[in-house]
């Protein structure tokens, strides 16, 4: 039991990081109808920002030696972590702004390319600028081996419950964000009716300018959180994997939904852990088949998703 319990913490750890990712893929989505293949190269860009601010000497462009950007002492990891996320909105909104405006009226091809070209780019520069070499992101929460409490008779770290509770707060926000300011309620507007809304006076551009920003800030924050919880160290590959998931889980939740990318990601997480645990022959390293496998199967019955909206055209 003490086992099945722990497996189960280590899937919700994981679902809510890719929750995270997957709710920025979704508002993406609803502006755009495509996807940004480029989201978790932005949020590692952003992250690799926040680490400055823990280890200020730690920038180094191909050995030359540029060092000391942030100048003086380490920052606590919140700020660096609040760094992370602001740099992703900054980032976000000045991609939607020069590169995805631009195309609008294109093909939505055109913004894949633009997308995957962003995501060579971006990776090629973060390894340009911080070389390969993996390095640990200081955690804000008690990390250390013995920082746990017993639960049902399975370990629950508090770096779990901090991720937890700082993925609830966010999206708490983002929730009040979308459903109780004007701007929030013009991005609904814009990805319902774009047509209807620029009719009613609402400023499409800069209202979709501001969904990149958010999205691009929760995608920071799942890199982030991603690296402070210990699972895995701050690289240029970090999101990779991950983006991977949290595609997985905005296609099983409903590419349009938000609280399906919420059920998607613990879908995935739970599946990722539960599914080598106690099938056979799937090993850790199969991980990755469970949450695709279930990825398909949503495609193949209900293509729309667990929340998504399916499309009703008149003919």
């Amino acid at each position: 039991m003490d086992f099945f319990i722990q497996r189960v913490f280590d899937g919700l750890l994981n679902g809510t990081i890719y929750a995270s990712l997957a709710i920025a893929i979704v508002v993406i989505y609803r502006a755009t109808g495509i996807l940004n293949f480029a989201q978790g190269e932005l949020a590692t860009l952003s992250a690799y920002i926040g680490f400055l601010f823990v280890a200020p000497s730690s920038l180094a462009l191909s050995g030359s030696g540029l060092i000391g950007v942030i100048p003086g002492l380490p920052w606590p990891t919140p700020v660096a972590m609040a760094a992370a996320v602001l740099f992703g909105v900054a980032i976000g909104a000045l991609v939607e702004r020069f590169l995805i405006r631009p195309l609008e009226g294109r093909s939505e091809l055109s913004i894949v390319n633009v997308s995957i070209g962003l995501l060579i780019a971006i990776n090629a520069l973060v390894i340009e600028l911080w070389g390969t070499n993996s390095r640990r992101f200081p955690s804000p929460f008690p990390s250390e081996q013995d920082d746990f409490v017993f639960v049902l008779g399975a370990r629950l770290r508090f770096a779990s419950i901090g991720v937890w509770l700082t993925v609830l707060v966010v999206l708490g926000l983002l929730g009040l964000f979308l459903h109780r300011t004007k701007i929030g309620l013009a991005f609904r507007a814009i990805t319902s009716n774009r047509s209807s809304a620029q009719l009613c006076g609402i400023p499409s551009g800069r209202i979709l300018m501001v969904g990149w920003a958010v999205a691009a800030g929760l995608g920071a924050l799942a890199a982030v959180l991603v690296s402070v919880s210990g699972r895995v160290f701050l690289d240029p590959t970090l999101m990779i994997r991950i983006l991977i998931y949290s595609f997985a889980a905005a296609t099983i939740g409903g590419l349009d939904s938000p609280v399906g990318a919420v059920a998607g990601g613990l879908v995935v997480g739970l599946t990722q852990t539960m599914v080598p645990a106690y099938v056979p022959y799937f090993s850790t390293e199969l991980s990755l088949l469970p949450p695709l496998l279930a990825m398909l199967l949503m495609l193949l019955f209900r293509p729309t998703g667990l929340f998504g909206t399916a499309r009703v055209e008149r003919v």
